[in-house]
């Protein structure tokens, strides 16, 4: 079992937002790493947070980004340190409570993966929590978002190179975006995420949208120097920078990895590896990714049957589209609808 690794469904939940009450059984998050971008709003209390090696002091109104890939944690602020604020440079992350004395973590078995808390608290669930702790939690795969290949690029460069040249660059204080109300984007993509009403999906996907245009700006605005980004763009294969656009818009059609490979000019496995190391997955894994995620739309939305909505979504026929469906979602797709039915009707009574 790798020793941080948080598993996330990148296919069936690339799209996660919700609202973290600490309690004693979920609280604090201790060591851990996954695929998805992650970003944090603190509504109420005091939070210590680590990144890698560097160290924030998180006040109400602040919001945090964590790369991907990068091992962090979440902890109260201890009391005689209230005063801090931001990051905090002259502090290790090996000071730090959860990082200098790691707790054991729940195992996800299924998955090789941990959970981020502590087994303790399976023992201690009816202890009182020390502070009050409420945020806002945004995870998700750059990949799903609804913008184009080249613009999902630049965007996981820009926040690797954010972080890479000042850590604090990731740390936003509460005054700092005031124009885009990162209060209210928050936890109207929580709300969305409840909700999950028509469109959910591409409304959600144009708020991290904005919200990361803004955190680029921003960085702009301090000296990050994007030219690195647009030059090595310029220089990069087109065709490559642009295939998850044109797997997004020929999702229907027979879609070959060693077609796109050499669509893009590259040996088969030069570009399998680079688009995994850009993209975290397999291209394959990325067209079934694309193509299941229409079809839990078309199964949602209308009333359509599956042997027209395998059609509409580039499998061979009705069977194909189950097996894939079951091997991503561990159901059936009737089977998926009557579950999610069911979760639907006890949200809203």
């Amino acid at each position: 079992m790798n020793r941080f690794y948080e598993y996330s469904d990148r296919l069936g939940a690339p799209l996660e937002a919700f609202t973290h009450l600490a309690d004693a059984t979920n609280f604090p998050i201790l060591p851990h790493w996954h695929y998805f971008i992650e970003l944090i709003y603190l509504v109420e209390g005091n939070l210590l947070v680590t990144c890698d090696d560097a160290v924030y002091a998180m006040q109400p109104g602040d919001f945090m980004l964590f790369p991907p890939k990068t091992i962090h944690t979440i902890d109260y602020l201890p009391a005689e340190d209230k005063q801090l604020h931001g990051f905090l440079p002259e502090r290790s992350a090996d000071s730090c409570p959860q990082v200098a004395r790691p707790q054991e973590p729940i195992p996800n078995q299924t998955h090789d993966a941990i959970l981020p808390v502590s087994k303790l608290h399976t023992e201690n669930l009816f202890a009182t929590p020390k502070r009050k702790i409420v945020y806002h939690v945004l995870k998700f795969d750059l990949g799903f978002l609804q913008a184009t290949g080249n613009m999902k690029n630049q965007f996981s460069r820009i926040i690797s190179l954010a972080y890479e040249k000042n850590p604090a660059n990731t740390m936003f204080f509460g005054d700092t975006l005031k124009e885009i109300e990162p209060e209210i984007l928050f936890s109207e993509c929580v709300l969305e995420m409840q909700q999950r009403r028509f469109g959910y999906d591409t409304v959600v996907c144009a708020k991290l949208a904005t919200l990361i245009t803004a955190m680029t700006r921003h960085w702009m605005t301090q000296g990050m120097n994007l030219d690195e980004i647009l030059l090595s763009s310029k220089r990069g294969n087109y065709e490559f920078e642009h295939i998850t656009e044109y797997i997004e818009t020929h999702y229907k059609e027979p879609l070959l990895v060693q077609d796109l490979a050499q669509r893009c000019k590259m040996s088969y496995s030069y570009f399998a590896k680079l688009f995994r190391e850009n993209y975290y997955q397999s291209c394959k894994e990325y067209i079934e990714f694309v193509r299941i995620n229409k079809v839990t739309d078309l199964l949602l939305f209308t009333k359509l049957d599956l042997n027209y909505i395998s059609q509409e979504t580039g499998f061979a026929d009705c069977s194909h589209l189950i097996r894939t469906f079951r091997k991503w979602k561990g159901c059936t797709p009737r089977q998926w609808m009557r579950e999610y039915s069911s979760r639907a009707k006890q949200e809203t009574t």
